[in-house]
């Protein structure tokens, strides 16, 4: 079940109905008619906020994919350079290590009396010697051109080596054990020295050749992060940018929208004013027209009534004259009885005469009488000195009330309280009506009672559940 509550109070902000000033002939004259404001430019900014935010999320991206893409660029480099200073590495410790073998097997030759080894010993020898030429061959790949020269050298100190050596192969038992000391301290050591000495050479300009790849990538990973940084540099002037010119623009909408509200209320204001001022003329138009009707016009029907009377009496004997006469007298009768009607209903004599309470309590009579609908008034209080006004208004209110019920509540009995609390005024009304729910748009009757009430100065909260009556509560300071 859907519950509709809300409450108005007088320094609420209202929603202005149309209309407002124009009298029911059209703008004639008593209109009164708002000028209209100036039409405004709008200039959208969110496009260029859009494209300047997206070329700003660009400048973040490609700066990040730069540092991704060269990032992986200098790892590869620095990957491949060490793999490729390891290889050089392993390289040369082989040489090194058949450098070592080839001596141990010639030493190894020279102590075994055995009249095979020779043979035995070449083919070894030999087999270390092409594992040399493969590595010799391998370093050629990897070496750099400054080397060549090294490399060369190295390859000859190694064919020299192998061929002052090959020729002991051929020595007997007798020549090995003779000449075998001889020739490992002045042949076999000295190559052997002299080939080690070129493959440490050779180390050495590899070695070299790795440090300048490392100042390589060191300078490279230097520019890189210089690029980096100039291009974060960029993206957050960029973004400074973007943001003192959304902090402006909000700034600029904020200060704009403030002064159309202050216009609006100003607007809203002046529109209260006015229809305020309508209202007290409405009423006081009301006042001077019950008034002329009631004296002025209800006193020439009285008038006319009596001459009729006379009249009657005077023609007596005359029967159609007579029945013509009374005739005119029941229409005087009830002319002067719309009059009244006519009169109370614009501006109650009783409420100037005998005050708000019994105003109301009349007004619930004559509204249970054309009704059918059940009104109980209950009044606690004096209401003494109320103003004029406050009398009107809350006259109206109820006025107001008791019609919604009839036309929409559909209710069998309606309660009115009228409460005078010394310094305030507070009014219900309660019906047993079907009541609305929420979502239920306000209707000219509610706004014209919340009108008035803000006027006074007053609160009103009006409570309403499908199916169970609406509760109507104001209060208003005297």
């Amino acid at each position: 079940m859907d519950d509709a509550v809300w409450r108005v109070d007088g320094a609420a902000h209202i929603q202005t109905t149309p209309e407002i000033g124009q009298n029911k002939g059209g703008a004639g004259r008593g209109a009164h008619t708002m000028p209209a404001s100036p039409r405004r430019t709008t200039y959208r900014t969110w496009p260029v906020f859009s494209f300047a935010l997206l070329a700003l999320l660009a400048l973040m991206l490609v700066p990040a994919l730069t540092a991704l893409r060269r990032s992986e660029a200098i790892y590869e480099e620095v990957r491949s350079d060490q793999q490729q200073f390891q290889s050089t590495q392993l390289i040369f410790e082989a040489l090194s290590q058949n450098v070592v073998s080839i001596s141990l097997a010639i030493r190894e030759f020279l102590l075994d009396p055995s009249p095979d080894a020779g043979r035995f010993y070449r083919v070894r020898v030999n087999a270390i010697h092409e594992d040399m030429q493969s590595e010799i061959a391998r370093l050629g790949e990897v070496l750099p051109p400054d080397g060549n020269a090294a490399l060369q050298k190295l390859r000859q100190e190694v064919d020299d080596y192998l061929g002052a050596i090959t020729m002991i192969f051929d020595w007997t038992s007798e020549q090995r054990a003779e000449r075998g000391a001889y020739f490992l301290r002045q042949e076999q050591r000295p190559r052997r020295e002299s080939v080690l000495a070129v493959a440490r050479e050779l180390s050495q300009i590899s070695t070299a050749v790795y440090s300048q790849q490392q100042q390589r990538t060191t300078e490279s990973e230097q520019s890189f992060r210089a690029q980096l940084i100039g291009s974060v540099f960029f993206a957050l002037m960029a973004g400074v940018i973007v943001s003192a010119g959304g902090i402006l623009r909000m700034r600029w909408l904020e200060r704009r929208e403030a002064n159309e509200r202050r216009r609006a209320e100003e607007t809203t204001e002046e529109i209260r004013k006015l229809s305020a001022r309508l209202r007290h003329a409405q009423e006081e138009e009301r006042r001077t027209i019950s008034r002329e009707l009631h004296d002025e016009v209800g006193q020439k029907l009285t008038a006319l009534r009596m001459e009729l009377g006379t009249l009657e009496r005077l023609r007596g004997d005359d029967t159609e004259f007579d029945s013509r006469l009374r005739d005119v007298k029941g229409l005087a009768e009830q002319s002067l009885h719309g009059v009244r009607d006519l009169a109370a209903g614009l501006r109650p004599a009783v409420l100037d005469d005998l005050g708000l309470p019994a105003a109301v309590q009349k007004q619930a009579r004559e509204f249970s009488k054309h009704t059918g609908v059940i009104v109980v008034v209950s009044v606690e209080g004096e209401f003494g000195g109320l103003a004029d006004t406050h009398r009107t208004y809350i006259y109206r209110i109820v006025q107001e009330a008791l019609t919604n019920c009839a036309k929409h509540a559909h209710a069998k009995r309606i309660t009115v309280g009228l409460f005078d609390h010394g310094d305030r005024v507070q009014v219900t009304i309660i019906d047993d009506g079907v009541g609305f729910a929420a979502r239920m748009p306000h209707g000219l009757g509610l706004i014209g009672m919340e009108e008035r009430i803000r006027e006074l100065g007053g609160t009103i909260a009006i409570r309403s559940t499908p199916s169970q009556g609406t509760t109507i509560e104001a209060s208003i300071p005297r």
